[in-house]
């Protein structure tokens, strides 16, 4: 690239000569010293009608032969007409240039935006942008929340545009591995400064990781799934520890009416009985002890809920998020049951085929799409023929919808 030439600055400031930096002169104060705070003084004076404080440059003044083009249209320099040199921009070490703007993050930034379906497994009934504003608004004083929020954005695209996903999924899992380093190296304790920002983070992590979970199709069948879901099961617990470590301090936030909506969502009675196989299931097993059924039971009530609120009419309002317990499955489930899952305990399997039913149902939504199919029918081949009788709902319920 041409550059321009400029002469050196022979009645530059103090401070500039001894920073090595080309001075532009300006009386009282130079530009540099101005946009640094630092104390601007001369050794000599300039007289007051200097042609750097009382000309203008016009486009005339360009010289030709400074930025031709093929067509013999002459560019002028934009930084004689902003007061700005290019030497100022070059060697300014104090001001906030030395990240240049990267055109991805922007994307990903306006995708997160102006994207509503990016959070759909969530709380809808607040505006979609009233969310992310205050999202945004607290990154500001959060930087692993504003990664992750990136990393999330950048997955998103990565459902939109299969063509590019080896490159939006790459973007996506470098930003969350910088979220999650700047959040672990920050040794964070929650406080009403901060106790937004974290939850924020870890739901979107949850988020995150649960797409991840759902679009994995890897080699080793249950167990490898039950693997990575049960680390996903982890994060999301730790979403739900936080939320109740810091529940005072959150009441007083702008998050205090999503979550009473979720927690009213989760403390009602179930109301139809699609689980009710499972729940026989649960309350015949010799296998288990009480407290094992125990928190089966648990597990089933949440599901429970999730059927009412995908097949029961949307004139409750509240039902606008007819697909949250997707989620927030894994976050209300006790740590029981997950070390049931974990240890591949067949009862459990099958609470987690209703849990894939309900994927199926929610099989729409980006996240999940064929998930539920999938983990139906890898659960169906661990557990074998003797299981079929208790897997005979939601196997009927699937076969019926993909027949």
């Amino acid at each position: 690239m041409l550059r321009r030439g400029h002469k050196k600055s022979r009645n530059g400031c103090l401070q500039c000569k001894g920073r090595h930096v080309k001075c532009d002169e300006r009386r009282p104060v130079c530009m540099l010293c101005s946009m640094s705070g630092r104390d601007c003084s001369y050794a000599s004076q300039m007289p007051s009608d200097s042609p750097l404080t009382t000309s203008t440059p016009s486009l005339e003044q360009s010289s030709p032969n400074d930025n031709d083009s093929e067509g013999g249209l002459t560019v002028p320099d934009i930084t004689s007409f902003s007061g700005v040199s290019q030497s100022m921009i070059n060697n300014c070490d104090d001001v906030a240039l030395e990240k240049t703007i990267n055109l991805s993050h922007m994307e990903l930034l306006i995708h997160l935006t102006s994207t509503r379906d990016m959070f759909n497994l969530g709380d809808a009934t607040n505006p979609y942008s009233d969310g992310v504003s205050l999202a945004l608004q607290t990154a500001l004083q959060a930087p692993y929340l504003l990664y992750q929020l990136l990393a999330f954005s950048s997955r998103h695209l990565v459902f939109l545009h299969p063509s590019k996903s080896t490159f939006y999924l790459h973007q996506a899992v470098s930003l969350q591995t910088r979220a999650v380093s700047l959040f672990n190296s920050s040794s964070i304790q929650v406080n009403s400064h901060n106790c937004v920002a974290i939850l924020l983070f870890s739901t979107t992590l949850g988020h995150h990781l649960l797409a991840d979970t759902l679009n994995r199709r890897e080699p080793g069948g249950l167990e490898v799934f039950i693997t990575h879901y049960v680390q996903c099961a982890e994060v999301h617990k730790g979403v739900y520890t936080i939320t109740m470590t810091a529940w005072p301090l959150l009441m007083e936030s702008d998050l205090e009416q999503t979550l009473l909506r979720s927690t009213r969502f989760t403390s009602r009675s179930p109301k139809g009985n699609h689980c009710q196989q499972a729940t026989d299931l649960i309350n015949s097993s010799g296998g288990l002890s009480e407290a094992d059924k125990a928190a089966c039971r648990l597990a089933i009530k949440y599901l429970q809920l999730g059927f009412d609120a995908l097949l029961t009419s949307s004139e409750d309002q509240e039902l606008e998020v007819r697909y949250q317990m997707i989620f927030l499955w894994a976050v209300v489930v006790p740590q029981e049951f997950t070390s049931l899952l974990s240890a591949c305990k067949p009862e459990a399997l099958i609470v987690l085929a209703y849990y894939a039913l309900l994927l199926h149902y929610g099989r729409t939504m980006w996240q999940v799409g064929d998930a539920g199919e999938y983990i139906f029918h890898i659960i169906a081949e661990y557990l074998g023929a003797e299981w079929n009788t208790w897997l005979e709902y939601p196997r009927k319920t699937i076969t019926t919808h993909w027949g």
